[in-house]
């Protein structure tokens, strides 16, 4: 399996580019099994059901208020938002993977970062918590579901010729992270409880990004014998080539 870390994109719809170009590559066979581990630029993340609810345009609004673009991921689940304080990462497998479940790939995700946190010295446990964010029964958690902080969000996309897990690790910055969020789903009438949205710094770690990537690659050596390579020319060219795809228009 191979380990790509290619560090942070200038822009948000190349970063959402790229991973729909390596899910791609690996699917057509250009790319064997991969672990992706990114650091996030600044955006929010919507799924195609969230752009057919009402209330769209105007929480498109208020993120680019904030200085937030809107991009359409490919995974289920809801709204996410990331920007310097958090990174993404992602198992991508071809169509062989399908014969796996569900619930194994969440499991498989979960392990994965509960392994690089084991690193830090992080305490957290699977769970949902109450009004969360993107909410989900394999997010990782702090605390309890009544009053806990969500500090991983995991998804999955799975389609005939590959599949993918993954999620985003909150290290820091939340303040920022629930004030946009928050006004992202009331716009959308939607259940979104600020106190849920959590973080490492917020549990007493001190850990910084670049030290949480860094655990989780070493957790992906030791879990698939993943092997980094570096992120290629051609790779890179498709993902700028595509990267507008992604991107909502600003709502007038």
């Amino acid at each position: 399996m191979d380990l790509l870390l290619p560090g942070r994109f200038d822009d948000s719809g190349t970063a959402y580019a790229y991973g729909r170009t390596l899910f791609d590559e690996v699917a057509t066979g250009l790319r064997p099994p991969t672990v992706s581990i990114t650091p996030s630029a600044r955006h929010v993340g919507v799924t195609r059901r969230d752009t057919l609810r009402a209330g769209f345009g105007e929480a498109v609004r208020t993120a680019h208020e904030e200085g937030y673009p809107v991009l359409v991921r490919g995974a289920g689940g809801g709204a996410i938002a990331a920007h310097h304080g958090t990174f993404g990462f992602s198992v991508v497998r071809p169509a062989e993977d399908r014969k796996r479940g569900i619930r194994e790939r969440y499991d498989e995700a979960a392990t994965l970062v509960l392994g690089a946190f084991s690193r830090l010295d992080i305490e957290a446990e699977v769970g949902e918590v109450r009004d969360e964010f993107c909410p989900g029964d394999h997010s990782i958690r702090a605390g309890s579901w009544e009053n806990g902080m969500k500090l991983v969000g995991i998804a999955q996309r799975v389609t005939r010729r590959a599949t993918s897990v993954g999620g985003i690790v909150l290290v820091w910055g939340e303040e920022d992270l629930a004030r946009i969020l928050s006004r992202f789903y009331a716009a959308l009438d939607l259940p979104m409880r600020p106190e849920s949205v959590g973080s490492l710094r917020r549990t007493g770690s001190k850990a910084k990004v670049e030290d949480v990537i860094t655990a989780l690659a070493e957790e992906a050596k030791l879990r698939y014998a993943a092997e980094p390579v570096p992120l290629d020319e051609e790779t890179l060219r498709r993902a700028r080539e595509k990267r507008a795809e992604y991107l909502i228009p600003p709502q007038s």
